[in-house]
Order: structure tokens, then C-alpha cells, then sequence
């Protein structure tokens, strides 16, 4: 009966398009920002982190780490910005029959076009990896401040890699019957819950460092929403085209820094 219910209301308030109309929290954009705006704005600062990283990680210009933090931060703060916006661009769903606000309404092909949906939809992909790459390097960072090894740090990337997979699974599923999209999308969640849980369990007893592995896990749940948020319009938008990310995704090479002596 609880399931039914359940089932009944997620359907109803559709949130494979949009988290924060299925959660009814909204603001009005008190900066009164252009709704292209700030998506222009997240894409700067990931080229930006991508720079940035490349000269951490590869270079090890350690010295830049503050720069990656405020950068990351301020791209994971414009992410919760614009997605809870209340005036963005509205989309109209025939199966609901009714109009909502879409965050990715720049990869709606009904609102912008073929061409512009499609460039929205690669360009809002490719914010997608940078954020999650930056996301295991800050990790790794923290990780190696806490002395835990390589082996540990990589706890966090098969948490990432649950949540591409559950993601594109339940795009596929969503473009095929709805319902079962969001089911999947709920379990997902659940299981990235249980999976940090476990995590922040296993690296306290390791260190013993309760309020720094508190603090790592709830940034990463936090930088984990932002990316899911915006994972979704991608597959809104097109999901065939973002189911390639993950395989983008599995083959980056990614490092463990270990700081110097």
C-alpha cells in the first residue's frame, strides 16, 4: 500500500526532470541572473578546474590547491544556485500534461532547438566529468592529508562509479517506461548513502579522525547532489549521448598524489 503510494506521488511530480520541483523548494533569483548566465558561468569554471588540476596533478604545483578548492566551491555553489532558481524557462510534459521548470531546458530540443540542444547537452556533459574528476582529486587530496593510502582513496571512485552507472540505468529506463527511471534513481541514492556510510565507518577507524572523515563524506554528498542535479538534464536531454561519459569516466587516469617528505 506505502509502495503504491509512493509510486503514485514520484510519478506524479516527475523527479527525473526536476529535484527541486519534486522536494518544492525554489528561490526567486535574487541576483536576477539571465538563465544563461550562470550555466556559462559553470562551464568557465570548470575549464578553469580543468587547468588548474592539470597543473596540481600533473605538474604537482601543490601551491595551487587553494585555487582548486575556491574554484570547486564556487562551481559547486552556482550548480545549487541555478538548479533551485524559480524562474528558469518552463518545459511542457505531455505524459503530465502539464508545464514545470526545467534546469536543462538548454538541452531541450523543444525549447532551443536541434542544434543548440544538442551543443547544451555535450557542454553540460562535459561539466558533468569535470566535476566528478575534480571531486576524487579534492578526495585524494584529503585522503593523503589523512594518511590513508591509495587503496582507501579508491573506496571513493566505486562510489562515482555507482552513481554513473545507476544514473545512465536509470536514464535508459526513464526513456522506456517512466516509472521504473525513477525507482532506480531512488535505489541508487540509497545505495550511495549506505556506501558513504560505510566508507566514513571504515576510514574513522583507520584514523580515528572522526570530524575530518564527517567532513569528507559530507562534501562529497553534498558535491554528489550537484552532480546529480545536473547529470539528470543531461539525460533529459539525451541520454545516449550521455551514457558515454561513464565510459569516459572509466578510462581517465587518475592519480593519488602522495604528498613529499
Amino acid at each position: 500500500m506505502f509502495l503504491s503510494s509512493l509510486s503514485e506521488y514520484i510519478g506524479s511530480h516527475a523527479p527525473m526532470t526536476n529535484i527541486p520541483a519534486l522536494l518544492g523548494i525554489h528561490h526567486s533569483n535574487p541576483l536576477a541572473f539571465h538563465p544563461i548566465v550562470i550555466p556559462l558561468f559553470l562551464l568557465v569554471l570548470c575549464v578553469a578546474l580543468r587547468v588548474v588540476s592539470h597543473y596540481v596533478y600533473r605538474k604537482e604545483r601543490r601551491g595551487l590547491y587553494p585555487l582548486l578548492y575556491t574554484l570547486w566551491w564556487a562551481a559547486v555553489a552556482a550548480t545549487y544556485y541555478y538548479c533551485f532558481s524559480g524562474d528558469l524557462p518552463l518545459y511542457t510534459d505531455t505524459s503530465l500534461g502539464r508545464s514545470e521548470i526545467c534546469v536543462g531546458w538548454f538541452c531541450q530540443r523543444q525549447i532551443v532547438g536541434l542544434a543548440w540542444s544538442l551543443l547544451g547537452v555535450a557542454l553540460l556533459s562535459y561539466v558533468v566529468y569535470i566535476m566528478l574528476n575534480v571531486l576524487l582529486h579534492v578526495i585524494a587530496h584529503q585522503s593523503d592529508r589523512m594518511g590513508l593510502s591509495e587503496k582507501h582513496w579508491h573506496e571513493w571512485s566505486w562510489i562515482v562509479v555507482a552513481m554513473l552507472l545507476g544514473a545512465s540505468a536509470a536514464g535508459i529506463a526513464d526513456d522506456l517506461e517512466p516509472i521504473v527511471g525513477i525507482w532506480i534513481m531512488i535505489g541508487y541514492h540509497l545505495l550511495v548513502l549506505l556506501m558513504t556510510l560505510v566508507k566514513l565507518i571504515a576510514d574513522t577507524r583507520r584514523t580515528r579522525l572522526f570530524g575530518r572523515c564527517l567532513l569528507s563524506a559530507l562534501c562529497f554528498l553534498v558535491v554528489f547532489e550537484a552532480v546529480t542535479m545536473l547529470a539528470i538534464e543531461c539525460i533529459e536531454g539525451y541520454i545516449y549521448l550521455f551514457v558515454p561519459i561513464v565510459g569516459l569516466f572509466f578510462s581517465a587516469d587518475f592519480h593519488y598524489t602522495k604528498k613529499k617528505a
